[in-house]
């Protein structure tokens, strides 16, 4: 049975044996190191200090219980030790832990015991830090497997250890506990107590008082001390241990109150039962009651539904954010304008956070107007919204309330929450009761604890190393050189028991040891005896870790999957992620030098990279970027020691060859063995991967030489670490092959990538592939390959069977390898076998290789050979099964390997030239054009390119070409039959008359008759299967057509010639068929895209894979935008149409997506351009390439702009930015730029925008057969995405930049030809400051999926999601599908996560392309089936590994958003479905432009979600933005105005909502006619919205009537009484001037009226 039948039936039947029962050991302990007991030879009795170890399996490895350790205070810094099985005898079994060990911490008896020691210096003590296990008592013992060397007898005593030999059993490290559970066993047959347990499920071993670990020191020798180094170097590094016990606090009351909770059920159970069968009856008579009053309470439950679903919304309302009146929905500045410094958040849907910030830059958004310093840059993600000021205050209250209470626990307590809401960080040196931190305060915790952990120390080899001979008898190993925290220098001896301090200072050498040596066997605490400030600072290195982990304990609670991620990426503290990995026993030095935190979350390094902090302040990009570079040894060490991916302690050079093919040739018989055989070839080649990605780094650093240094250096091979190595270039004509140019070299070595991946996942036995791993680094294309066996020891080494390798060679051709080939590659790739000429290449070919040898000075020998088989060979012929270029060679290892296969599908014939027989679709299109039109001065007239020799069509569209082709046939032969059937049936049958049944003439006859019927209808079967055979041959296609340089067969073999033609004929027809239907099929699938289940892609990565999976190469980029221009045209045409006559016409439903056009545009200027910029790189021996970054920033800026600046522009452009733009003297201050005598070797003058422009237009013609519309042209400049370009080009060249604000455009400066060459030149708006690095690319033949060249880092995994050949998973994944699509959703979730486990176990990873999509599949299935809370976790984790494998900007992010909204709004949690709604918006827009189709449904989405909770203002603003994006339904357009109509009414608006509302009519009217419900029920709320708008309109009519005349009376009133006043006054004047003639001045106020003093 092979390994895919075995797996399908692995799919659905169920296990039939059942899985052993686990054993469980509890009890188990770790012995600290023995000590010398009083100065005797004794062993020291105090085992208080014991670690307690959490129960274990017996099958825990052990290095896992090493890795453990090392995590634990007083035990991190041990490295060269054993463990040993101790067996308890006596009452010491039962002493074992004391009180302190059973909490895992370090018994301070012993400590103190060991206080008799002087003390080495005051301040802190030693013994608080010091271990007391590793000093001078500590018994040093040999390495077991050494002693064996002395006496035989010893190994079969190790073997036998533990059964009835003295011997203690040592824990083998690459083993596990089976040998402790022997033990146990033995000992639980012995005794009388019954501790063990056994269950149904595991057994459980108690060996708590038979057998503990004992942990033993061991000699050094000179490589474990140099490991012993890089030990004590990472925890000094911000590593410190944490923790000191593996055993939970909580974890035993857990164990009791759950067991109480279980027990306090079961007795519960017994009267509830009782009590149930005793009320029977009463039950009974109360349902005839609650039957009765059902009626009667319907009125109720319906009053209660009505206040449950208004409480509902009012609390769904509550959930959504508030934004504020003027806010931006569509981030403008960051989608479009090039504002990238909070992309992260918007890209994960955190823009509320950012409210605060806007507030700070005066924008008018309803907040409380809080500005937003360097000191508090992410307050704003606890008082983001109202209620802040509120906060602020009640926090103020309660700090006074601590002030006067300080004695008060619980204040201090709500004091300091208070103080984190107000967004101050808590002090790193006073832990808060429960603590619930925001991320702002979590990261400036985790930074100001990082800090405390790093110890400002340098450990590093003596400049007195090595030993001198006369120290060496002596046993001195190693001299170390420690620079402590103050400076001072201490000269360390190592020797085999330890460390030790000795007399060597700066004056001279002396390794003796000093008067008191502090001798230790940890070189940590020698270190700590010495030196009072190093105690200091790793006492506070201690309490600091321990504070860390406790808070990322806390974050990891109250963090779910994806906000683990997202905290790295918006943090600005970029040392935040050392020390956090200790918990996978894999130990992160803190940086020392600046590297993002992005690359520690995702497996894909991200094209931008946030700027960090340094302190309180955020990072200038080029005035403070070499602050962070801090002065590291170990790092200057590890570059002069690196041996570029070579292994070299491992006792020998790896074989990547030999370990590849002996994991292919594993068993395969069970589950177990074909789980085992995927993971070690996965491992193999992410290995091989790994180590060819630093072999590259060693070359381009100039380490390797070549092996033929001889040669030119386009010809230079290297072998290193048993890869060999080429560039992906013409090396010449010695070789045979069929193309030539560099071109045409680079891209038919990514054809063999892709071809040998699909013979690796083809899995033939027998056929054998080489390790194959592309790598591109700035410009240059190197080809990685694993060595054939024997190929590099003489043709006598191995035998070449198939192919030729020599130019003027006959092609060989072996019967066992053709048979071999023609079973893989003719049965399941469906490659044709044919007739070639021995000698294929034709005579002015060949004579071009004869000239070209004749310069090389041949051998004698080899010219007459060849001359001798000149003449037979050309008439001689071979059947090949597969590219003529290809070879099999039979290898000393008898394996048949396959190189150099180029083709498995036929040469495109649209991109041949029709004079050579290519279908000639591009001349007639080029013969449309103008002669004097920008088009035909940029697109070549003829096809003659030497790349398009490697063009050839992909398996996809011939498939889909044979499906066609099988569609034909079986309706051929169906109506074949059923012509058949009918003349049977007439001839069989004989004819009656109407009135009388149709009986036989004679039985005889009738006999006859049916003998006749079978034998026809077994001539017809016979016929039907030589046809199927001749039809499935018909299949199978010639990969060898419209070669150039190769000879004609026709004089040699008429019949091969004939069949060759045939070949050609069909792939014209292929090519036909993509040109004429699947192109136009594409164009016409996307215009019906919203109605349909496909999705538009939105960036260039997915529409790669979505032009791929449908059979079209990207060559095709240029085509698909000549066919949507014409749709758009059409759509524009049918509009006018409609606009003359709007009652008649109609229009289609569906227009042509405006964004389709946009994204082809930029991946084909994005494809273009890295074209050209690796010419840049490459250009004058690659001298660009030295120092890029001015080359690439002016190229970018270039790109991404519209026009160039003139002086004056930049001028005032600079004068305006108040210094902190970056002008020539600043770029020029960075580096040397004066010197080099103008040689080859100076920088040239970068280009301007326009030479730029101008050979990327060339390019385009030249690889599209385009030209374009929306970039570098004015006309369409609003449609031009040049954030998405500017992302593209990054990704596709592995550029990094810096996450900050361009100018994106606009107007450029480039700095083209402005200088001599060697300064540096100033570019805007990317200046060469702002490229933070450029990164290799790499493509793995074995990769899975659609992937290509990805970025990697050299110092991190080159591995992409490489093919798992498993064919179990794969079998159990499809099932799943299959089930979930039948509806059995129960079943698709068990062999999801089946096949999830199987991927899993092979990768031993979960970031895997094949998990994500089981985890995919998972989520849809918990979605599905309704289970809302497994639906949100399991999107959660899709959405956190999608982020993981291809970062927070990708097609599969986008979807996993919108998958975890989708769950979360079924779940009711609306606030958290929200943000990831906007998570997907923001990323559309981003990716895709504004113009993407869906982006108008998705605003449609949210303005629903806020009408449905009567947010009518917040609904209408979403409305009113889906308006403005264009959808490609219309009917979507009119639903939308509708909706918006419906909010405008609510809010009275009649006169609005009647405008929108009429929209959407006159659209119903025209797509789905007056007949129509929907246009009925549209004209009927246009009809009360006018009446509405009209009732309105009269009463506000009436109401201004009614207020005018009221303005008119009071305005009659007031001159009314203006004028009784004046009358008035003018009287009372009067009055007084009679009275003052008689009244004195101090009787006037007497007189005057008590109304009138008080009006005074």
């Amino acid at each position: 049975m092979t390994a895919e039948t075995s797996a399908e039936a692995g799919a659905t039947a169920p296990p039939e044996e059942q899985s052993p029962k686990e054993v469980h050991i509890h009890g188990l302990v770790v012995l600290p190191p023995r000590q010398q007991a009083n100065g005797s030879n004794g062993v020291d009795s105090r085992t208080s200090d014991a670690v307690q170890l959490p129960p274990l399996r017996s099958e825990e490895p052990v290095a896992s219980l090493r890795g453990a350790l090392g995590e634990i205070v007083g035990y991190a810094h041990l490295t060269k030790f054993r463990l040993v099985l101790e067996k308890l005898c006596g009452d010491d079994g039962g002493a074992v832990l004391g009180a302190d060990a059973a909490a895992g911490g370090t018994s301070a008896a012993v400590v103190s015991g060991r206080g008799k020691k002087k003390k080495a210096d005051a301040g802190v003590d030693a013994h608080s830090v010091v271990s007391p296990y590793t000093l001078k008592h500590a018994v040093v013992s040999v390495p077991p497997s050494i002693k064996t060397l002395q006496d035989p007898h010893l190994l079969d005593t190790q073997e036998n250890s533990g059964a009835g030999t003295d011997e203690e059993p040592v824990l083998d490290e690459y083993g596990d506990l089976s040998l402790l559970v022997g033990l146990l066993d033995e000992a639980g047959e012995d005794s009388a107590d019954a501790t063990d347990r056994t269950t149904d499920a595991k057994v459980v071993l108690d060996a708590s008082t038979k057998y503990a670990i004992r942990l033993v020191l061991e000699r050094y020798d000179l490589a474990s001390v140099r490991d012993h180094i890089v030990r004590v170097r990472t925890l000094l590094a911000g590593n410190a241990p944490a923790i000191k016990s593996l055993i939970l606090e909580d974890h035993h009351a857990h164990d009791d109150a759950a067991q109480a909770s279980g027990n306090l059920e079961q007795e519960n159970v017994g009267p509830e039962e009782g009590k149930s069968e005793n009320n029977a009856d009463a039950q009974d008579s109360a349902q005839n009651a609650n039957d009765k009053n059902k009626e009667e309470d319907k009125d109720a439950l319906a009053a209660k539904a009505k206040e449950e679903a208004i409480a509902l919304r009012e609390a769904m309302a509550k959930q959504l954010p508030k934004f504020p009146p003027n806010y931006d929905l569509t981030q403008s500045e960051a989608t479009h304008g090039g504002d990238f410094t909070h992309f992260y958040r918007f890209a994960c849907g955190e823009e509320m956070a950012l409210l605060p910030q806007q507030d700070s830059k005066g924008a008018n958004n309803g907040t409380n107007g809080s500005t937003v310093t360097d000191n508090d840059w992410m307050d704003e993600d606890v008082g983001e919204s109202e209620g802040t000021q509120s906060k602020k205050k009640k926090a103020k209250n309660t700090k006074k309330k601590a002030k006067n209470n300080h004695g008060n626990g619980a204040d201090n307590n709500r004091n300091s929450k208070n103080k984190g809401a107000n967004g101050a960080a808590p002090s790193a040196s006073t832990p808060t009761s429960n603590p619930i931190f925001s991320l702002a305060e979590t990261e400036q915790l985790l930074h100001s604890l990082n800090n405390q952990t790093i110890i400002d120390l340098t450990i590093r080899l003596s400049g007195y190393h090595s030993p001198p001979p006369h120290r060496r008898i002596l046993g001195d190993l190693a001299y170390i050189e420690a620079i402590m925290p103050g400076s001072a220098t201490i000269h360390i001896t190592a020797f085999s028991l330890g460390f030790y301090v000795n007399k060597t200072n700066a004056t001279g050498f002396d390794p003796t040891p000093a008067a008191e040596p502090y001798y230790s066997h940890s070189l940590l605490d020698c270190l700590l005896l010495k030196s009072k400030s190093l105690r200091e600072a790793w006492s506070i290195a201690l309490q600091a870790s321990h504070k860390r982990a406790e808070l990322l304990k806390q974050a990891a609670l109250s963090e779910d999957a994806f906000a683990q991620l997202y905290r790295p990426a918006v943090s600005h503290w970029w040392n935040n992620h050392s020390g956090t990995a200790l918990g996978s026993g894999v130990a992160v030095p803190a940086p020392s030098s600046f590297s993002s935190r992005l690359d520690s979350v995702t497996l894909r390094p991200s094209w931008l990279v946030p700027l960090p902090m340094l302190g309180n302040k955020r990072l200038d990009t080029w005035r403070d970027h070499s602050s962070l570079h801090k002065w590291n040894v170990a790092r200057s060490e590890e570059e002069l020691t690196s041996t570029y991916g070579m292994d070299i302690r491992g006792g020998g050079i790896r074989d990547w060859n030999e370990e590849l093919q002996a994991a292919r040739d594993m068993g395969v018989e069970t589950l177990e063995q074909r789980i085992e055989r995927a993971r070690m070839i996965h491992k193999v080649l992410s290995d091989f991967s790994d180590a060819a990605l630093q072999g590259i780094h060693a070359i381009f650093d100039g380490y390797i030489t070549p092996m033929n240094p001889n040669e030119p250096a386009r010809s230079h091979v290297y072998l290193h670490n048993n890869i060999f190595f080429s560039r992906a270039v013409d090396a010449g004509l010695d070789t045979f092959k069929i193309i030539q140019g560099d071109r045409a070299a680079r891209k038919s070595a990514s054809r063999e990538a892709a071809n040998v991946g699909v013979i690796h996942r083809l899995d033939v036995p027998g056929l054998y592939t080489l390790g194959t791993v592309l790598v591109e680094y700035l410009g240059t294309r190197f080809v990685c390959q694993s060595v054939v066996p024997g190929i590099l020891h003489g043709e006598k080494a191995h035998t070449l069977t198939y192919g030729a390798v020599e130019a003027l060679s006959e092609l060989q051709c072996d019967a066992e390898m053709h048979k071999v080939l023609e079973e893989s590659l003719g049965e399941e790739c469906m490659v044709a076998t044919r007739s070639i000429l021995s000698k294929p290449l034709s005579d002015e070919r060949m004579e071009a290789i004869r000239q070209f040898k004749s310069t090389l000075a041949l051998p004698t020998n080899a010219a007459i050979e060849e001359s001798e088989s000149q003449v037979d060979a050309e008439v001689k012929a071979n059947n090949v099964c597969g590219p003529v270029e290809m070879k099999g060679i039979l290898g000393s290892d008898k394996r048949k390997y396959v190189l150099d296969c180029t083709r498995l599908t036929p040469r495109d014939a649209n991109w041949v030239a029709k004079a050579n027989g290519g279908t000639g679709y591009w001349e007639a299109a080029a013969s449309l054009l103008g002669e004097n039109s920008k088009t035909s001065r940029l697109i070549p007239a003829t096809l003659e390119d030497d790349e398009w020799t490697a063009s050839i069509l992909r398996p996809e569209l011939v498939t889909s070409y044979a499906d066609e082709k099988l569609k034909q046939f079986l309706l051929i032969r169906q109506a074949k039959e059923a012509e058949t059937s009918s003349i049977v049936v007439t001839n069989g049958v004989s004819e009656t008359s109407s009135d009388q049944d149709p009986v036989p003439a004679d039985a005889n006859e009738k006999e006859k008759d049916w003998v006749d019927v079978e034998t026809s209808g077994k001539g017809t079967t016979e016929e039907a299967k030589k046809e199927e055979e001749e039809f499935i041959q018909s299949l199978r296609y010639n990969v060898n057509v419209f070669l150039p340089y190769m000879k004609s067969i026709e004089n040699a073999n008429q019949d091969a010639h004939a069949q060759l033609q045939k070949d050609e004929e069909e792939a014209r027809q292929i090519a036909s068929y993509l040109w004429n239907t699947v192109l136009p099929d594409v164009t016409k699938e996307l215009r019906l895209a919203n109605g349909s289940v496909i999705q538009i892609p939105v960036d260039g990565k997915s529409l790669t894979e979505f032009l791929h999976k449908r059979g079209i190469n990207c060559r095709y980029l240029g085509r698909l935008a000549d066919l949507a221009k014409v749709e758009e045209q059409n759509d524009v045409e049918a509009e006018k149409v409609y606009e003359k006559n709007k009652k008649e016409a109609k229009l289609p439903r569906f227009r042509m997506p405006l964004c389709w056009l946009e994204l082809l545009e930029c991946e084909i200027v994005a494809r273009a351009a890295k074209h050209v910029l690796d010419f840049y790189l490459t250009d004058n021996g690659g001298t660009a390439a030295i120092q890029p970054a001015q080359t690439i920033a002016s190229f970018l800026s270039a790109v991404i702009s519209t026009s160039e600046e003139t002086a004056s522009e930049t001028e005032l452009r600079i004068s305006a930015s108040k210094g902190d733009a970056i002008d020539t003297d600043d770029i020029n201050s960075l580096t040397l730029f004066d010197v080099g005598g103008k040689g080859d070797a100076v920088h040239k003058p970068v280009r301007g925008r326009s030479e730029i422009w101008s050979d990327i237009e060339k390019e385009i013609g030249r690889r599209f057969r385009y030209t374009l519309s929306l970039y570098n042209n004015n006309a369409a400049r609003g449609r031009a995405l040049y954030a998405p370009l500017l992302r593209r080009i990054c990704q596709r060249s592995g550029i990094r930049i810096a996450a900050k604000a361009y100018d994106v455009g606009r107007k450029c400066v480039c700095g083209g030809g402005s200088n001599s060459g060697g300064r540096l030149d100033y570019s805007y708006p990317i200046a060469a400051v702002d490229i933070i690095d450029v990164l290799p690319l790499v493509k793995h033949a074995a990769s899975s999926g659609e992937e290509s060249f990805t970025p990697c880092l050299f110092n991190a995994s080159a591995s992409p999601s490489l093919h798992i050949v498993l064919a179990d998973a794969k079998a159990i994944s499809d099932a799943a599908h299959r089930h979930l699509n039948n509806g059995n959703i129960s079943i698709a979730s068990e062999y999801a996560q089946e096949a999830a486990s199987l991927y899993q176990r092979v990768a031993e990873s979960p970031l895997h392309l094949q998990i994500a999509k089981c985890i995919n599949l998972l989520s849809k299935c918990h979605f599905y089936g309704q289970d809302h809370d497994m639906a949100i976790l399991s999107s959660l984790k899709n959405l956190a590994v999608s982020v993981s494998l291809g970062g927070f900007d990708c097609m599969e992010t986008v979807s996993a958003h919108s998958q975890l909204s989708d769950a979360y709004f079924a779940a009711g949690k609306v606030k958290e479905g929200m943000k990831h709604v906007r998570a997907v918006q923001f990323l559309m827009e981003f990716l895709a432009g504004a113009n993407y189709s869906q982006l108008s449904s998705m605003y449609y989405k949210v303005g629903t979600q806020y009408f449905e909770c009567e947010k009518l203002v917040e609904a209408l603003s979403f409305y009113e933005v889906a308006q403005m994006k264009r959808s490609d339904d219309r009917m979507v357009d009119g639903i939308i105005s509708s909706s918006a109509a419906m909010a405008l009414a609510h809010l009275g608006k009649f006169n609005e909502a009647s405008s929108k509302e009429k929209i959407a009519y006159q659209l119903y009217q025209a797509l789905l006619g007056e007949d129509h419900d929907r246009t009925k029920i549209s004209s009927g709320s246009l009809l009360q919205f006018m009446r509405l708008a009209m009732e309105q309109g009269k009463i506000a009519a009436a109401q201004k009537n009614k207020i005018s005349k009221e303005k008119e009376a009071n305005a009659v009133a007031q001159s009314i009484k203006a004028e009784e006043d004046r009358a008035e006054s003018s009287t009372k004047k009067k009055k007084k001037k009679k009275k003052g003639k008689a009244t004195s001045p101090e009787d006037v106020s007497e007189n005057i009226p008590e109304k009138t003093l008080q009006a005074v």
